[in-house]
Protein backbone atom coordinates (compact mmCIF):
# COMPACT_ATOMS: atom_id res chain seq x y z
CA UNK A 1 0.00 0.00 0.00
CA UNK A 2 1.54 3.57 -0.91
CA UNK A 3 1.97 6.29 1.50
CA UNK A 4 -1.16 8.24 -0.19
CA UNK A 5 -3.44 5.46 -0.03
CA UNK A 6 -2.68 5.19 3.45
CA UNK A 7 -3.51 8.61 4.46
CA UNK A 8 -6.33 8.90 2.39
CA UNK A 9 -7.88 5.45 3.42
CA UNK A 10 -8.16 6.79 7.35
CA UNK A 11 -9.37 10.24 6.03
CA UNK A 12 -12.36 9.02 3.92
CA UNK A 13 -13.25 6.37 6.77
CA UNK A 14 -13.87 9.43 9.21
CA UNK A 15 -15.54 11.04 6.55
CA UNK A 16 -18.11 8.30 6.53
CA UNK A 17 -18.05 7.81 9.99
CA UNK A 18 -18.95 11.63 10.62
CA UNK A 19 -21.67 11.89 7.92
CA UNK A 20 -23.33 8.87 9.46
CA UNK A 21 -22.98 10.54 12.75
CA UNK A 22 -24.41 13.22 11.35
CA UNK A 23 -27.18 11.61 9.86
CA UNK A 24 -27.97 9.54 13.13
CA UNK A 25 -28.04 12.40 15.05
CA UNK A 26 -30.65 13.87 12.76
CA UNK A 27 -32.92 10.85 13.23
CA UNK A 28 -32.38 10.64 16.94
CA UNK A 29 -33.57 14.31 17.19
CA UNK A 30 -36.71 13.89 15.14
CA UNK A 31 -37.76 10.70 16.77
CA UNK A 32 -37.57 12.36 20.29
CA UNK A 33 -41.00 12.14 22.16
CA UNK A 34 -43.07 15.21 22.83
CA UNK A 35 -41.04 17.71 24.94
CA UNK A 36 -37.95 15.57 25.18
CA UNK A 37 -34.85 17.87 24.39
CA UNK A 38 -31.09 17.03 23.81
CA UNK A 39 -27.98 18.84 24.73
CA UNK A 40 -27.75 19.97 20.96
CA UNK A 41 -30.91 21.01 20.69
CA UNK A 42 -31.29 23.26 23.97
CA UNK A 43 -27.29 24.69 23.67
CA UNK A 44 -26.01 22.84 26.83
CA UNK A 45 -23.64 21.50 24.50
CA UNK A 46 -21.97 24.38 23.81
CA UNK A 47 -22.39 26.17 26.99
CA UNK A 48 -20.39 22.84 28.44
CA UNK A 49 -17.89 22.82 26.30
CA UNK A 50 -17.25 26.38 27.42
CA UNK A 51 -14.97 27.10 30.08
CA UNK A 52 -15.33 30.89 30.44
CA UNK A 53 -19.18 30.22 30.56
CA UNK A 54 -19.34 27.18 33.47
CA UNK A 55 -17.47 29.43 35.38
CA UNK A 56 -19.73 32.19 35.44
CA UNK A 57 -22.54 30.25 35.23
CA UNK A 58 -21.01 29.26 39.02
CA UNK A 59 -20.34 32.86 39.72
CA UNK A 60 -24.22 33.28 39.29
CA UNK A 61 -25.57 30.58 40.57
CA UNK A 62 -23.30 31.17 44.07
CA UNK A 63 -24.29 35.28 43.99
CA UNK A 64 -28.11 34.38 43.71
CA UNK A 65 -27.81 30.94 46.18
CA UNK A 66 -25.93 33.79 48.45
CA UNK A 67 -28.64 36.14 48.23
CA UNK A 68 -31.47 33.60 48.73
CA UNK A 69 -29.63 32.61 52.43
CA UNK A 70 -29.22 36.19 53.32
CA UNK A 71 -33.39 36.29 52.73
CA UNK A 72 -33.51 33.74 54.97
CA UNK A 73 -31.77 34.76 57.61
CA UNK A 74 -33.29 37.76 57.99
CA UNK A 75 -37.19 36.17 56.83
CA UNK A 76 -36.07 33.86 59.84
CA UNK A 77 -34.73 36.50 62.47
CA UNK A 78 -37.96 38.95 61.73
CA UNK A 79 -40.41 35.68 62.73
CA UNK A 80 -37.93 34.88 65.46
CA UNK A 81 -38.74 38.37 66.52
CA UNK A 82 -42.53 38.14 66.40
CA UNK A 83 -42.67 34.68 68.45
CA UNK A 84 -40.43 36.48 71.33
CA UNK A 85 -38.15 33.80 70.48
CA UNK A 86 -34.80 35.65 71.29
CA UNK A 87 -32.45 32.09 71.67
CA UNK A 88 -33.25 31.72 68.15
CA UNK A 89 -33.21 35.33 67.03
CA UNK A 90 -29.59 35.53 68.62
CA UNK A 91 -28.40 32.86 67.03
CA UNK A 92 -28.40 34.50 63.60
CA UNK A 93 -27.17 37.91 64.97
CA UNK A 94 -23.08 38.43 65.12
CA UNK A 95 -21.39 38.73 68.14
CA UNK A 96 -21.28 42.43 67.90
CA UNK A 97 -24.80 42.75 67.54
CA UNK A 98 -26.06 40.35 70.18
CA UNK A 99 -24.37 42.68 72.12
CA UNK A 100 -26.00 45.40 71.22
CA UNK A 101 -29.31 43.68 72.10
CA UNK A 102 -28.07 42.71 75.34
CA UNK A 103 -27.61 46.91 76.07
CA UNK A 104 -32.21 47.12 75.37
CA UNK A 105 -33.48 47.95 78.78
CA UNK A 106 -34.26 45.38 81.56
CA UNK A 107 -31.77 43.07 79.22
CA UNK A 108 -29.20 41.41 80.60
CA UNK A 109 -28.26 39.49 77.43
CA UNK A 110 -29.22 38.93 73.69
CA UNK A 111 -31.98 36.96 74.58
CA UNK A 112 -33.60 39.08 76.64
CA UNK A 113 -32.59 42.19 74.80
CA UNK A 114 -35.00 40.59 71.52
CA UNK A 115 -37.89 39.88 73.68
CA UNK A 116 -37.93 43.27 74.69
CA UNK A 117 -38.22 44.48 71.15
CA UNK A 118 -40.48 41.70 70.58
CA UNK A 119 -42.50 43.21 73.34
CA UNK A 120 -41.99 47.03 71.94
CA UNK A 121 -44.28 46.06 68.79
CA UNK A 122 -47.46 45.41 70.17
CA UNK A 123 -48.95 43.23 68.06
CA UNK A 124 -47.03 44.16 65.06
CA UNK A 125 -45.17 41.34 62.77
CA UNK A 126 -41.91 42.24 61.68
CA UNK A 127 -42.64 39.07 59.18
CA UNK A 128 -44.86 41.04 56.96
CA UNK A 129 -42.06 43.17 55.82
CA UNK A 130 -41.08 41.17 52.59
CA UNK A 131 -37.30 41.30 51.48
CA UNK A 132 -36.33 39.34 48.52
CA UNK A 133 -33.06 38.27 46.94
CA UNK A 134 -33.19 40.93 44.03
CA UNK A 135 -33.02 43.73 47.01
CA UNK A 136 -29.74 41.96 48.24
CA UNK A 137 -26.47 43.36 47.45
CA UNK A 138 -23.43 40.86 47.89
CA UNK A 139 -19.73 42.24 47.81
CA UNK A 140 -17.49 38.91 49.03
CA UNK A 141 -18.48 38.16 53.31
CA UNK A 142 -20.57 41.24 53.11
CA UNK A 143 -24.04 41.77 51.84
CA UNK A 144 -26.19 44.72 52.11
CA UNK A 145 -30.23 44.95 52.33
CA UNK A 146 -30.84 48.51 51.85
CA UNK A 147 -34.03 50.04 53.44
CA UNK A 148 -34.70 51.81 49.94
CA UNK A 149 -35.14 48.89 48.04
CA UNK A 150 -37.33 47.11 50.86
CA UNK A 151 -39.41 49.85 51.50
CA UNK A 152 -39.88 49.79 47.67
CA UNK A 153 -40.89 46.78 47.36
CA UNK A 154 -43.35 47.11 50.67
CA UNK A 155 -44.49 50.74 49.34
CA UNK A 156 -43.66 52.29 52.43
CA UNK A 157 -41.50 54.98 53.88
CA UNK A 158 -37.73 54.46 53.49
CA UNK A 159 -37.34 56.52 56.99
CA UNK A 160 -39.79 53.52 58.41
CA UNK A 161 -37.93 50.79 57.06
CA UNK A 162 -34.59 50.16 58.31
CA UNK A 163 -31.19 48.32 56.32
CA UNK A 164 -29.66 45.49 57.32
CA UNK A 165 -25.92 44.22 56.83
CA UNK A 166 -24.83 40.57 56.99
CA UNK A 167 -21.59 39.10 56.77
CA UNK A 168 -20.68 34.91 56.08
CA UNK A 169 -18.61 33.14 57.71
CA UNK A 170 -17.92 29.85 56.23
CA UNK A 171 -21.66 28.78 54.77
CA UNK A 172 -23.22 30.84 57.41
CA UNK A 173 -24.34 34.35 57.34
CA UNK A 174 -25.15 36.41 60.35
CA UNK A 175 -26.96 39.74 60.71
CA UNK A 176 -24.33 42.37 61.82
CA UNK A 177 -26.10 45.85 61.39
CA UNK A 178 -30.03 46.62 61.53
CA UNK A 179 -30.57 50.04 61.12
Amino acid sequence: MSTSQRRTGPAIGLAVVAGIAGVLTACGAAEQPDGARTAADSGEAAAAADPVKQVQNKTVDSKQRDREKVVRVIDDFHRAVDRGDGKRACALLTSTLRDVYAMNPGASNCAEGVEYTHEQLNGAKMSALKVAPEDVRVKGREAIVSHKLIAKRNHTKASATDSYNLVRSGGTWKIDYVG
